[in-house]
């Protein structure tokens, strides 16, 4: 009888053991799930697609064609996924008010285009990861661009229904990062009270911006023309839009591109532009 209470004792106290064992872990299960919740939750208003793509998240893509390609002018064929998809990944970029933010691509050499975030939603975009079409043994072909070999690597952002005549569209390659921007964060650029420097501020944000920074805020491409000495500050005014029309009759391989299409007046409002930022630094 003794030895049965005996074995009944070490019974009881061994399942209590096990219930103290198992109840001493549910902190542990909770901690788990709330860490989850939290990397779930923690969002941002930049995306590094290189980090992704190190964390092996950017791997399921499927053959898009490309009819018109704007940078390789012939039909291509990328192996790419839906950029929305991604964007609908991270809650804060999902719920922004697209028609207060703009989208700003960065790419690894500095080039720094910008859409309007409304316009940009209003299209189907890939980000494609390679080109199908690239030579044996490579993962994108050549690009070449007014004389000079561009890298697209790693990423070039293509959509499957935009004519090239859309020239609002921005088709970045040798993309690294994506940034979503209040639209009002370039008001300190904005020539208040000057609508002749106003006109040169849509030009230059048009045409000069996604390559050149004005008080550091901009592409870095190109150099920084305002801070902390104005171009306009160090260069004659009728050389300076000389060379905003033809920078190639100045520089042996420059990069700038031949910007044909601006008018004698289009140009002058863009150094009217810049000289009213020459009085406004940062």
């Amino acid at each position: 009888m003794r030895q049965s209470q005996q074995l009944f004792l070490v019974f009881l106290s061994t399942l209590i053991g096990s219930c103290q064992e198992r109840t001493a872990s549910k902190p542990t299960i909770t901690t788990a799930i709330k860490n989850t919740v939290t990397s779930k939750t923690t969002d941002t208003l930049t995306i590094d697609l290189v980090a992704l793509q190190k964390q092996g998240k950017l791997l399921h893509t499927t053959v898009i064609t490309i009819n018109n390609d704007p940078v390789y002018h012939s039909v291509k064929h990328f192996n790419a996924f839906p950029l929305q998809e991604l964007l609908n990944t991270y809650p804060a970029i999902r719920d922004l008010d697209a028609t207060k933010y703009q989208i700003v691509f960065e790419c690894e050499d500095g080039y720094k285009p910008v859409m309007p975030l409304q316009q940009f939603l209003s299209k189907k975009s890939y980000l494609a990861v390679s080109d199908v079409d690239a030579p044996k043994g490579e993962l994108w072909s050549k690009i070449i661009k007014d004389g000079h070999e561009m890298k697209a690597a790693p990423f070039y952002l293509i959509y499957e229904d935009v004519s090239t005549m859309e020239t609002d569209f921005k088709w970045p390659y040798n993309l690294i990062k994506i940034h979503f921007v209040d639209s009002a964060s370039d008001s300190s650029l904005y020539p208040k009270g000057n609508k002749k420097a106003q006109a040169g501020f849509k030009l230059f944000k048009k045409n000069c911006v996604t390559c050149h920074a004005i008080n550091t805020i901009g592409g870095k491409m190109g150099p920084e023309l305002n801070y902390p000495k104005s171009v306009t500050e160090y260069w004659d005014k009728n050389q300076l839009k000389a060379f905003i029309k033809n920078p190639e009759a100045f520089r042996n391989g420059v990069k700038m591109p031949t910007l044909a299409h601006l008018t004698e007046k289009e140009i002058e409002d863009i150094t009217v532009y810049l000289t009213y930022m020459a009085n406004h630094k940062s």
